[in-house]
Order: C-alpha cells, then structure tokens, then sequence
C-alpha cells in the first residue's frame, strides 16, 4: 500500500468501505491505539490545506484516521478544525479514554454521543488507573454511555482483541439531552444531527456555511444561536459527566506518588529553571554534541568520506566513456560539493540520518515520561514576549544541533502564527552544532570578550526579532493551553517503535527534496552560476570589512553553514574581522536543507521573506559591527 504525500492523505489509497476516526483528547495513548490497530502505517501527511499531520492506515473494512489530540469538537484551532472536519465525515469513531481523567476526556465522549456518531470507547491506561488506586466499574461506564466500552493498556497491547471485535457494534444514543437545544435554530435550516450540535455550541464556520442569517457572536462573526447558549450547554454537559463519574468511579488512594512531587518541582520556577536547564543540557549533549559532532565526524569523515566517495568515485569514472557530453554528468553525480552520488548520500546518512533518529529519539522519552508539556509550562512566561508560547522551547533547542530537524517541531508550537515565528528566528540567529564547534574552535583565540559580544549579539538580535514578527504579522499568539500528563518511565519499545515509524516517514519525504535540490545547486555550479554569487558579494562583503575571498565563504554557507564556519579557519584576519564574520554567517541564511524544509512547512512567501530577512539582518549587524570596530576591507 503506497502511502500518503503533502498535499494531503488520498483516500482513495486505501481499498474500505468505511471510514473510522480515532479521536481522544492529547496524551492518553491514542498514536499507540492506532498502531495497534493499523494493519500498517502510512505516511504521516499535512491535513489538505493545513500543517497539522494526519496518518491514515488501513483497518479491516475500515479507512482508519488518526486526528490530533483535542478537548472538544469544534473549531477554535487549526487541530481543533482538523478533528472537526474528519468527524463530521466519519461512519464510526473510536473515542480513546484516559481511565484516570474520566472527568476531562468524557466531556469528548458525551459530545460525539449528542452529534450522534456511532462510537465505541477504549478506556485506555486501566494499568495506571489501578496503580493510583483508581477503581472504574466498566459495565456501569458502557450502560451508562449506552456504546461499547473496552478497557485497554495499549502500551503492553491488552485489550485489542476485545476492541477490535467490538469496533462494528459501534453506535449512539438516539437522542440525548442537546436535542432541546435544537429548538434555538432557525426553522428554515436544513443539517445533520452533527452539524446542529455544532451550531448550538456556537460554531462559527459552519454558521457561515448555513447562509441562513443569524446573531452575531462576539468578534463580529456571525452566529445561529445566541453566543452565551455555548456556556449553557458546556455546563450542561459537564454536570452529566460529573454524575457518570461519581456512578462509575471509585478512588481508593489519595496520596501523592513520587511523579506528582517530580512534576510539582518541575514546574516550580525556582526548582524548575535549574532542572529545565539540566534536561536541556543533555537534550543538546545527546543531539548536539554525541550524535552531531562525534558520530557525525566519524561516519562522514572516517567511514564515507575515507572509504564511500572514493569508491564511487572510481567505479563512476570506469563506467562512464570519455566524451564531452559526459563531463556535465559525471559532474552533477560526483562533484566535490555536492555530488548526487557522493557529499549528498554522504550528508543523508552521515549527517541527516543520525541527527533524525537522535531526535526522534529524544522528543519520544521527552514524551512518554511527560516531561516536555512541563518544560512548556516553565518556559511559556519568558517565551511571551517574543510572541511565542512554551511549546517553542523545544525547535530552540534542537536547532542548536540541527536547523532542519528544529523546522520540523515547529509543527508542536501552536498556531500558523507562532509556527512562522519559530520558524524565522530559527533560521535567523540559531547555529547548528556543526557550524557552533567551528566556531567555538575560532572563538577560543581571541577571549571570552568577544565569546560573550557573540553571544549578547545573537540575543539581541532575536529579541528584536521576535518583537518585531510578534508585532507586525496579523493575529495574536495563542496561550498556552496544556494538560500535564502523569510523570512516567518511558517504555522502550514504545520509544522505539515511534522513533523507527517517524524517522522513515521524514526521510521519505526529505531524501527526495534534498536531492532535487543537490542536482540543482551542482547543475548552478557547473555553469559558474555560485563563482558568480561570489563576485556579486564582493560590495556585501566589503561592507562589513571582509576581504574579498569572505565571498567563498558566503556561497560555501548556502551549501551547508559548517562549510562556511569550516572556510574562515584558513583565511588570515584580524580579530575584529574574525570575530563580525563569525557573527555574519551564523545570522546567514540557513543552508540549503533548512530552506527546503522551511518551504515545505511553511508557504512560498513565507520561505522566500526569511531568506531575504536573513541577508538584511546578517550584512546590516556585520556592517554596523565593522563601522564599530573601524574596520574596513
């Protein structure tokens, strides 16, 4: 079965007559649910027309959908849009239920009952629920939904057989108490049962859609109902769900665990700030330095490019005949900079792989022990003012040990807005792992003066950064809005399972970019298109009192940003110059995979502003360091 590509997952891929949609709210084991139910993964796709990832797999008869996590229906988010979108189509949905937080995830529950979608629960984490003396009657919980309950621990795979035989008795009340609700709707308006759910709960976009006039809801956009009937019926719901609680649950131990004291400390500012910097410190130990410098060295340098390129390089040149019209091809596989057959392959296994499977890795034990929603929590203040919320912690951090893998958790920061914020400071003021060892290797001859100047340097300019982007594009941030999942040791095999299933979807849908884009920078290369890029920069780079070689430099950065760093160790400069061009390439445009990624997360024009901000920002701060310094070229 092929599998899903960015503009979205084709249904049409997979051969069912139905559809099923896994919904459940964030962190109760609903991507494990799906792999357990999943005859077998599919790519991870970008919902048409969003950025929010979607995975579609085959189960049975059945189309199997596995949504973002959300807390309710409705459209307040893009995740929240998404969910919306896939439910309202879906013919049955399994609702995956946290054993221990029946009272949040039921307000789900009894939502997709009122809108009438046939359901069956998988009341999942019924190991943990025991262990913290949580006591649920099961049979009482199914009479009183009045659908299919199935209690499961997806992490040790119990239960799947009882939910897989019971996914066909899905179903749903035939009426609940939001049908008196109904009455509040024009009598002209023609929609489903679903679709009236929404509306009485003041869905704005399908508002819009029914064309049949209405209220206006606050901000101006129109409404069916009166705007405060959502509060109405939200309390309703809740005070049903309570009271399925109170009939179903037993709590038979109230003392604080070990993980509830962890969490606490955690998310205390005064305990939590040196254990935050300590996660992050082995967050970028693990990524940055063991994966990113030592592996990375040794497989690209003492394995690839020791022993691959050079093979390639001979069997390529025995194979091809001695003809002019060859050179352009056998220049476009095997050239220096990047060769097709040589640098790419030796950057996607030597570099790309590893720092992929390192960071997968790393975010599935952040994850499964719940320690990243805590370091959003800690992080959330400081990261306000600069437009972003707590989640962007994270792309900060692994963007010191890669830009590319970095724009790719921007996906958990938020909103479009926030996404985009992320995104440009990334590739604005962060340095790689590989480019930042040059250039503390550089940086150690000239003083912690000038170490500090850099780095004060580098902040500053994402501080205003930040500000700025967080003024001038439209919207606002959203807030932070997290639940704080049990404190954990995570499993293993659950780690490793996550990390083998997202590392193949990335390289599936990067390796083909990557090397489009090799063909073309090498084809530019051939026909003196970068030696041209080099003498166009000769006013940029006498601008900021380089010489003129700096140039090589630049156009070195384009390829990979440790090239460029790497390049200034041979160049002879005084310590001024060392240090603005040390400032000047790492505020230069990211490299070339970091830009094909950015294009693929974020749109055309967003990509295009970065790379133009990026050239502005890096010769107006070198140009105002030089006149500082009095340096000049």
């Amino acid at each position: 079965m092929d599998g899903c590509h960015d503009a979205g997952c084709d249904a049409s891929e997979i051969d069912a007559d139905s559809t099923l949609a896994l919904v459940g709210c964030p962190n109760v084991g609903k991507s494990v649910v799906f792999g357990e139910l999943a005859e077998q993964y599919v790519d991870v796709s970008n919902y048409p027309g969003t950025t929010v990832d979607t995975t579609l797999a085959e189960f049975g008869d059945y189309q199997l959908t596995d949504t973002p996590g959300v807390y309710g229906i409705s459209a307040f988010d893009e995740e929240e849009r998404v969910t919306r979108e896939i439910v309202l189509e879906a013919d049955a949905v399994v609702n995956v239920v946290d054993a221990t937080h029946l009272d949040r995830d039921l307000f789900l529950t009894l939502q997709l009952l009122d809108m009438g979608i046939p359901t069956v629960v998988a009341l999942n984490m019924m190991d943990e629920a025991e262990a913290g003396g949580i006591d649920v009657d099961v049979e009482a919980l199914e009479e009183a939904l009045g659908v299919p309950v199935v209690p499961t621990v997806a992490i040790d795979g119990e239960g799947f057989d009882e939910l897989r035989e019971r996914v066909p008795e899905a179903t749903a009340p035939e009426s609940t108490d939001i049908e008196a609700y109904y009455e509040e709707l024009p009598d002209e308006l023609e929609a489903s049962r679903r679709e009236k759910t929404l509306l009485v709960e003041g869905d704005e976009d399908l508002a819009r859609e029914a064309d049949v006039g209405g209220v206006m809801a606050d901000g101006g956009s129109p409404a069916l109902v009166d705007p405060g009937l959502r509060e109405e019926v939200y309390g309703q719901r809740r005070s049903r769900v309570q009271s399925i609680v109170d009939s179903v649950q037993n709590v038979t131990r109230t003392d604080e665990s070990i993980g509830d004291r962890l969490s606490d400390l955690m998310i205390n500012p005064l305990t939590g700030t040196p254990i935050a910097l300590a996660v992050l410190g082995l967050i970028y130990y693990f990524i940055g330095d063991l994966v990113a410098q030592r592996l990375v060295d040794k497989l690209e340098g003492e394995i690839l490019a020791a022993h691959y390129i050079p093979a390639v390089e001979s069997f390529v040149g025995g194979l091809l005949p001695e003809a002019g019209w060859i050179e352009p091809i056998e220049f476009l596989l095997i050239n220096d900079n990047l060769g097709l057959l040589t640098v790419t392959v030796q950057y996607i296994v030597g570099t790309l792989l590893p720092l992929v499977i390192a960071f997968y890795l790393a975010i599935g034990v952040l994850e499964d022990s719940g320690v990243l929603p805590r370091l959003a929590v800690l992080t959330d203040r400081g990261l306000n003012r600069i437009g972003l919320n707590g989640r962007a912690v994270v792309p900060m951090i692994v963007g010191v040990g890669c830009v590319t893998m970095a724009v790719i958790t921007t996906r958990m920061v938020g909103s479009k807005r926030e996404r985009t914020i992320s995104t440009a400071l990334l590739g604005l003021g962060i340095p790689c792992s590989a480019q930042l060892g040059v250039i503390m290797g550089l940086m150690a001859g000239l003083g912690l003066i000038y170490w500090f100047g850099y780095l004060g340097i580098l902040l500053v300019v994402l501080g205003v950064a930040g500000v700025f982007l967080d003024r001038t594009l439209p919207g606002e941030s959203e807030a932070l809005v997290t639940e704080l999942p049990r404190m954990r040791i995570p499993r293993p095999g659950n780690i490793l399972r996550k990390t083998y299933n997202r590392a193949k979807m990335f390289l599936r849908e990067a390796i083909p970019l990557f090397a489009v884009t090799a063909l073309a920078i090498s084809a530019l290369d051939y026909v003196g298109g970068l030696a041209a890029i080099q003498d166009g920069l000769r006013p940029l780079t006498s601008l900021v009192g380089m010489p003129t070689d700096f140039g090589q430099i630049l156009v070195l950065g384009l390829i990979r940003r440790d090239f460029a760093a790497a390049g200034m160790t041979d160049m002879a400069l005084s310590s001024a110059q060392v240090f603005i061009g040390l400032v000047v390439i790492t505020l230069f445009v990211p490299c070339i995979l970091a830009m094909v990624m950015i294009l693929k997360e974020r749109d055309a024009k967003s990509a295009i502003l970065m790379w133009l901000g990026s050239w502005v920002v890096a010769f107006g701060v070198g140009g105002l360091l030089a006149a500082a310094f009095g340096v000049i070229a």
